[in-house]
């Protein structure tokens, strides 16, 4: 591993921009000690940590009260239902006082100098409206979570490291990214409001992408800092094999991929690659028809449909996206994001033993 000092671009004096961390919670409880107590000895000031409980169940908020009500640095924030995460990171953006707004997740750990280090890397550059955190496996420190995204030219994700992969400083440069993931980025609040924040009608999948995919719009870029380390306690096999879940996955993760074509793409991209892409989705169906699993086949299908019934308001958001947040040329913006892959390599990923897709 190289070492830290070694990747510092900009010191930082005492009069730094307030952050606010956002923390949403929906029966989280059996993590939120950990997850409040490491936020808390962050070592970056000032910073304000705005958590909400997104219709908990579980005593989350009575726990969070109790255990760290009284720190003037906390705020908290109950809603009476779970609206899902993206509306619960809105509510915490339209509270937030700081200059920029931290995203994490309730099952995670943060090491105390990840605010310094994004924050370090994002400030003495305005063109930067987000930085993805370096994610590792909270019970394999050395293992990556998650180092950001790429976009093919089907429109699917790639991702930069495989999960579980060892970290041995192979990404260890700030790079620019497509898209990141909620449980550990930071971007400037400003950013957030010009855009529109995260699209709630997503609830959960993809909301992500679709805030990243807007900054680019807007002119801005979204770049990884690998010395801002969270650790995420993602992929532990009860949660990934819940039938919840599975419905989420394949009905809310095949209509968000799609809905976020429609909404971000150029003219001239919207026709060459979303055919492909629900093309792909359609073989993904006649795949799980084959071995069947009829109900999973009709989760996927739920999905496609859902942007057919509501084209009319995918339409409307994507005018405004189109034009008043769109700053930039797809012609610009492409060359940044995409890479471009075999079309196997895709089928592979959504098939394999142990995708998410056939969990």
């Amino acid at each position: 591993m190289v070492a830290r000092s070694e990747f510092r671009c900009y010191q930082l004096t005492q009069e730094m921009p307030l952050v606010s961390v956002a923390i949403v919670s929906h029966n989280g409880r059996a993590f939120l000690q950990r997850c409040l107590n490491s936020v808390l000895k962050t070592c970056y000031r000032p910073f304000e940590v705005v958590f909400v409980d997104n219709g908990s169940t579980d005593g989350s908020t009575k726990l969070v009260t109790e255990l760290f009500g009284k720190d003037s640095r906390l705020r908290i924030i109950c809603k009476e239902r779970n609206v899902g995460p993206a509306a619960g990171r809105n509510i915490g953006v339209r509270v937030a006082g700081g200059k920029y707004v931290a995203f994490i997740d309730d099952d995670t750990e943060v090491d105390p100098n990840w605010l310094t280090e994004a924050v370090s890397v994002m400030e003495p550059d305005p063109s930067i409206g987000a930085a993805q955190c370096k994610l590792l496996l909270i019970d394999h420190q050395d293992k990556f979570d998650y180092a950001g995204d790429y976009l093919s030219q089907y429109g699917f994700l790639v991702q930069r490291v495989n999960f579980g992969e060892v970290d041995c400083g192979q990404l260890d440069k700030v790079v620019e990214l497509f898209g990141v993931k909620s449980a550990g980025i930071i971007v400037r609040r400003d950013v957030l409001l010009n855009i529109g924040g995260f699209d709630e009608d997503y609830f959960i999948y993809m909301e992500e992408t679709d805030l990243c995919w807007r900054i680019w719009l807007n002119n801005y870029r979204v770049i990884f800092a690998p010395m801002s380390i969270v650790y995420h306690a993602f992929g532990r096999k009860p949660k990934l094999t819940s039938t919840g879940t599975k419905f989420l996955t394949k009905y809310l993760g095949t209509k968000n991929y799609i809905t976020t074509m429609t909404k971000n793409l150029g003219t001239w991209n919207l026709l060459k690659i979303l055919p492909l892409h629900i093309c792909f989705w359609n073989g993904i169906i006649v795949w799980h028809i084959m071995r069947r699993r009829l109900i999973e086949a009709s989760w996927i299908a739920k999905g496609v449909l859902y942007n057919l019934t509501h084209f009319r308001c995918i339409w409307m958001k994507r005018k405004v996206v189109q034009s008043v947040v769109r700053k930039v040329p797809d012609t610009y913006i492409m060359p940044h994001v995409m890479r471009k892959l075999p079309f196997t390599y895709f089928f592979g990923k959504l098939t394999r033993p142990n995708s998410g897709w056939r969990v």
